[in-house]
């Protein structure tokens, strides 16, 4: 074979690489276009749920990989490094928006809930004040 047939022959099997890895099988994309639908119905019902109670939707904070509410009546004036300044709910994109991230106002670490047992504590949540005692959930 010539040189230019071999440079040919390279530039189409490197064409057909870089396609062949871009390639995702019909039935794959049927359901992660299916998948990712659902989990916007969800993050919707969800939304409509916990904004109809007064959280305000964390538009600043929220992207396409986490979305974030917050109670603003429970905001406490503390130093925002380690704490929570405001209670705040979070639901990741990696979780499938499957479990609901509860931080109170001046705690540092989270407390995961499924979305419907969420909604079972959110009286108890919304009532918490920094400096209360921090509510049992089990």
């Amino acid at each position: 074979m010539s040189r230019q047939s071999d440079a040919k022959k390279a530039r189409r099997n490197k064409r057909r690489a870089t396609r062949d890895s871009r390639w995702v099988p019909d039935g794959v994309l049927d359901d992660l276009v299916t998948t990712q639908a659902a989990i916007a119905t969800d993050l919707e019902v969800f939304d409509q749920r916990i904004t109809e109670r007064g959280w305000t939707f964390d538009e600043d904070e929220s992207d396409e990989d986490f979305a974030f509410w917050f109670y603003e009546p429970s905001a406490a004036a503390v130093d925002e490094g380690e704490v929570a300044r405001v209670t705040t709910i979070w639901m990741s994109a990696d979780e499938d928006a499957e479990i609901a991230h509860l931080m109170l106002a001046g705690a540092g670490d989270d407390v995961p809930f499924e979305p419907d047992a969420l909604f079972e504590h959110l009286d108890v949540i919304e009532a918490f004040r920094f400096g209360d005692a921090v509510p049992d959930f089990s």
